[in-house]
């Protein structure tokens, strides 16, 4: 069984009580930051994705966090709205209580005179690097494309 809580903004009294029942003896507490992404949160982002957005999603955590426009396009391939599924699916997800409203967007597109040029998976470096995550969440969904 799993239980998630969430609370914002809590009292002192509150956060006591939460660590009392975290003391209960055989209790495992893992607390997960709102802003970052883990495994589970990407697999179920990349589940929720039309296949176009799953197809690029793959290849950026393939190619280690981005990748360009002429991959993206390989056989012919179209971009023509599949990036937009990325902000849309994340938005839903956190208007229905699926993700906290401070998880960032995992992929963003780079544009030089109006023409994409490479998606990638910003905050390489910080914490807050989604990289990681995608990769642990999507090992079986990579091996089904592939």
């Amino acid at each position: 069984m799993k239980i998630t809580i969430t609370v914002e903004d809590p009292t002192p009294e509150v956060l006591e009580q939460l660590l009392a029942l975290a003391a209960v003896p055989a209790a495992v507490v893992t607390a997960v930051p709102d802003e970052r992404w883990t495994p589970e949160r990407a697999r179920t982002y990349y589940e929720r994705l039309p296949p176009r957005a799953q197809q690029i999603l793959l290849q950026v955590v393939e190619g280690g966090g981005e990748c360009g426009s002429e991959q993206l396009r390989a056989e012919g391939r179209s971009l023509r709205g599949s990036t937009g599924a990325f902000r849309r699916v994340l938005s839903e997800g956190k208007r229905t209580g699926v993700w906290p409203d401070a998880l960032p967007l995992p992929l963003v597109s780079h544009l030089v005179g109006g023409q994409l040029k490479k998606i990638e998976m910003p905050g390489c470096g910080t914490e807050q690097y989604a990289l990681p995550a995608f990769v642990a969440g999507l090992r079986e969904a990579a091996g089904r494309e592939g």
